[in-house]
């Protein structure tokens, strides 16, 4: 029978939560908690943290309490796993834990052993929120073979500071799942150590537990789903690039600047944002929409993720609209206007990188020569930029967004009377680049398609009143909540989108917002309804940019 041994990588240094390993957790120290459950029904395991100075009252902790401690680079972590495993032969198991995570036992870790060793693949592991466990409830499992083929393979950073993600490139990411634990769907709990919240939230789980190292795993789980803070759910999302993506993604203009013709709340205060925010990525948003012409909305969006949602989130910024360029400017003022709004992004965000960046005005991608561009494919090949992609508003310049390979992220204005679209032929474009993320916003035409008739734009020919009465009879007739279901159902059913932006006001609209869409899609036949029937809509009425001109 091949050996089994646990490695649980811990250390001091964290940004987000300083010296969360050493914090205490049912009266045990976070990082000795998680190795001692992994042990708890007989399993070897021992402790794989940096030899730096700063990381010596952890390895005092542990040893204090007959740990093994295997000691070694701070950043290269597939390092210390190989020091940690140096004695053992080719065949023999390795668990991989992070002290984050300390709910998993030794009974669950017996369990994915189980797996691993009837699936014939090298590799196992979990991978949330597909997995559908909850988020800090994990483990991978590979052979010792495996481990030192990825050392003598793994070169970047990246591969070497995560330990696996090379051995999922190479034999695919094999699923241990709540299936083979006869779960349900409890992707929406979180259960790790990252933020302050995290830290509160996990000494509520073992609060009163008088044997904290031997509490099974599934009593923490159940425990974990009736604490008050916890999330009734979570939002569905869409696998790119075999990345998850909520269908939900968080629009911020609202929180920058009042903003929407049914905008009636106003600008929320901080306290208010950073709620919103928060509560946003506890059910499964994992991307904040933002943008340096949204006034203070970067700035808010910075200060909730310097307050623990950093990590646990992205964000899509917009490049500044950079309207004082002029025509006349050269290349090298086109290229300072663009670097400026990229740090004040920076800068903003609090973070040295933009995970996602797009054009706010689709003509910068040749303006100037193609100066502007240029200099931000370099910001992404230096590692400032994560990604480029592009908003914008009309049909052709879609069209021209999708057939770019430099573009990875696309944002329209789409909803259910919007024909351009199909019309245009973008829906196909759009699936035969899978690669490409699509965010459509404006999916209730900045709110008119759910609110009263008098917050409609006046436009000649357009009779508000009968098309809110057209609205509420097809949601009717579709069984639809109200409106802003059929709305949010119809746009969440493309196969080509990805996630609705939805700008939200206050925390009692977003919690409206998640439950539209935990609600079920559209059958393909309903939404060639949906579009045959609510046909007609004039230009003038989709595109908001023409309401005062056609007023």
């Amino acid at each position: 029978m091949a050996m089994v041994r646990v490695v649980v990588q811990a250390r001091l240094g964290s940004s987000r939560l300083a010296g969360k390993a050493l914090l205490p957790i049912g009266g045990y120290p976070s990082a000795l908690l998680a190795v001692l459950r992994a042990a708890n029904t007989g399993l070897q395991a021992v402790a794989a943290i940096p030899d730096s100075p700063s990381d010596d009252p952890l390895a005092s902790a542990l040893r204090h309490h007959d740990v093994g401690v295997v000691r070694g680079e701070h950043v290269d972590v597939l390092a210390r796993f190989i020091r940690a495993t140096a004695d053992l032969s080719t065949d023999a198991i390795v668990v991989r834990l992070t002290a984050d995570n300390v709910v998993p036992d030794g009974s669950f870790i017996e369990r994915l052993i189980s797996m691993f060793k009837n699936a014939g693949s090298p590799y196992l592991g979990t991978g949330s929120p597909v997995d559908g466990l909850p988020y800090g409830l994990s483990a991978e499992a590979f052979t010792v073979a495996a481990l030192r083929e990825a050392d003598s393979q793994a070169t970047t950073e990246h591969d070497r500071e995560h330990v696996t993600p090379w051995l999922a490139r190479r034999y695919g990411r094999e699923m241990f799942s709540r299936r083979q634990l006869g779960l349900n769907d409890l992707a929406h709990l979180r259960c790790t150590l990252d933020s302050l919240d995290d830290y509160l939230r996990l000494c509520a789980l073992f609060d009163g537990i008088d044997e904290p190292v031997r509490a099974p795993w599934e009593y923490l789980v159940d425990r974990l789903a009736r604490l008050l803070d916890a999330p009734h759910g979570r939002v569905p999302y869409k696998l790119v690039r075999g990345v998850a993506h909520g269908t939900l993604a968080l629009g911020t203009a609202q929180l920058g600047l009042g903003y929407g013709a049914t905008n009636t709340s106003g600008l929320p205060g901080r306290d208010v944002c950073r709620r919103i925010l928060r509560e946003a990525v506890e059910h499964g948003v994992t991307w904040i929409d933002t943008a340096r012409a949204y006034g203070d909305s970067e700035t808010r969006v910075g200060e909730a993720l310097a307050r623990g949602l950093r990590g646990r989130v992205g964000v899509v910024t917009k490049l500044d609209p950079l309207t004082a360029l002029q025509a006349n400017n050269d290349r090298d003022a086109a290229i300072y206007a663009t670097e400026a709004s990229v740090l004040r992004s920076c800068r903003e965000l609090q973070s040295q990188r933009l995970d996602v960046l797009l054009l706010h005005r689709w003509e910068h991608r040749t303006a100037f020569g193609g100066a502007i561009w240029e200099r931000l494919l370099q910001l992404r090949g230096e590692g400032v930029i994560g990604a480029l992609g592009a908003s914008v508003y009309e049909p052709r310049a879609a069209l021209e967004a999708v057939a770019d390979p430099d573009v990875e992220y696309i944002q329209i204005p789409f909803n259910l009377l919007d024909w351009r679209w199909h019309a245009c032929g973008f829906h196909a474009a759009a699936e035969a680049r899978p690669d490409v993320v699509v965010h459509v916003r404006s999916t209730l035409l900045q709110g008119i398609l759910a609110g009263d008739p008098r917050y409609w734009p006046p436009i000649p020919g357009v009779d508000a009143a009968a098309w809110v009465d057209r609205l509420m009879r097809m949601s009717t007739s579709l069984g639809r909540a109200n409106r802003a279901d059929l709305c949010m159902a119809y746009a969440r059913s493309q196969p080509w989108v990805t996630s609705i932006v939805v700008g939200i006001e206050t925390p009692e609209q977003l919690a409206q917002t998640v439950e539209l869409f935990r609600r079920p899609l559209l059958a393909p036949e309903v939404c060639r309804r949906v579009e045959t029937e609510l046909a007609g809509a004039p230009e003038a009425l989709l595109n908001p940019s023409l309401w005062k001109v056609a007023a």
